[in-house]
């Protein structure tokens, strides 16, 4: 039997919340297959005809948790040729699974996948994103846009793996599979005012122990101990915001180097007390240079990684976009862009009015299913 080719093409009609902690995300999806059935070739009479009895790919979505509604239906088309086509359209509405990479945390962008497999092995058939029709999000509809900016370009990537159906099963065929997604990019703004300038002024503020006077030791390791427990207080309070991982994010990396910092300046205050007399009065005032000097190249340096990581995120996610952009206008033709910048306008004129984000018609006319 010859391999055949199913065509995927996915609609993201509505991304919901996107949870980091639970690590998925909500979203409704129309999903189309698309593949040829020479059997029915030039057989428009046919079109009505029961489709069950002929071939099928077995699609599944591999992620999905749950879903409240779910509407699967076949039809039977034709091209200029006469070729024919079974279209296979679904709808979900439901949870999906996300491994989230969480290293650059707050600063961080997510694919959103939907990860599209089928219970027959890679010999007899393999995914490829549908040529003909484009695969399209609809931005206006989501919903977590306090937290999240959503990319306005879908990706695909076909994929082989190796998975268990059934203990007779070989456990060396290969099974295909298509990863179908688009990017969200998370708004850091609340991380940044809220965490990490919290942080850094309490850090700082260690600073001001240095003006009690060294022969008060026991003061001065009374407020260092007071600032390392603040610190530690803020550690936890990230924690509540992230899933129990296994590495530690941007995030955790600035706030331990602040409680380390804040360590080193209590374990100073401690051991000056071993000195006396001027040198005591020189080892802390050096002491105190150097501890400004490293906390401030400490902060260019983060701050560069940041502005770093950034650049080259956008200039990726700018790459992408363009790509899907092009493919849109092949597919599409000119007026594509225009339609969708007057439709990008109309959404920041309704934000800024404060109406529905929605765009009136949109969903209907990306999934063209009977709801």
């Amino acid at each position: 039997m010859a391999k055949r080719t199913v065509y995927i093409r996915v609609v993201f009609l509505k991304v919901g919340e996107i949870d980091t902690v639970k690590e998925n995300y909500f979203a409704d999806v129309f999903v189309q297959s698309r593949w040829r059935e020479p059997n029915l070739d030039h057989s428009q009479h046919l079109k009505n005809s029961n489709l069950e009895n002929f071939w099928s790919p077995k699609v599944s979505v591999q992620n999905v948790i749950d879903f409240k509604k779910k509407k699967v239906l076949k039809e039977l088309t034709f091209n200029p040729r006469g070729e024919a086509f079974v279209v296979e359209k679904r709808k979900i509405s439901g949870h999906f699974s996300e491994k989230l990479e969480l290293m650059e945390f707050p600063f961080d962008h997510q694919h959103l996948n939907l990860i599209i497999t089928s219970e027959l092995p890679a010999t007899e058939l393999e995914f490829q994103e549908d040529r003909e029709e484009l695969s399209t999000i609809n931005v206006s509809c989501f919903v977590d846009v306090q937290e999240w900016s959503l990319c306005d370009y879908v990706d695909s990537v076909p994929y082989t793996e190796a998975k268990v159906f059934s203990q007779k099963r070989n456990v060396n065929t290969k099974y295909p599979g298509i990863s179908v997604g688009c990017c969200a990019v998370r708004r850091a703004g609340f991380f940044v005012w809220n965490v990490i300038v919290i942080m850094t002024l309490i850090c700082a503020t260690s600073f001001a122990t240095f003006a009690v006077d060294r022969k008060l030791p026991q003061n001065r390791l009374q407020l260092s101990i007071t600032l390392m427990l603040t610190a530690v207080t803020f550690r936890l309070t990230t924690n509540a915001n992230l899933p129990k991982i296994s590495y530690h994010t941007r995030l955790d990396k600035f706030i331990l180097a602040n409680m380390f910092f804040n360590w080193l300046v209590t374990a100073w205050h401690a051991l000056i007390t071993r000195f006396d007399g001027d040198l005591q009065a020189t080892m802390d005032n050096w002491a105190f240079l150097v501890f400004l000097i490293s906390y401030g190249l400490f902060l260019v340096v983060f701050v560069s990684l940041v502005l770093i990581t950034y650049v080259t995120r956008n200039n990726e996610l700018q790459s992408k976009l363009q790509k899907y952009e092009e493919k849109a206008e092949r597919l599409l033709g000119g007026h594509w862009k225009n339609a969708r910048t007057q439709e990008q306008e109309d959404v920041t004129i309704r934000r800024r009015a404060g109406l529905s984000y929605a765009t009136p018609g949109t969903a209907s006319a990306v999934y063209p299913m009977e709801t």
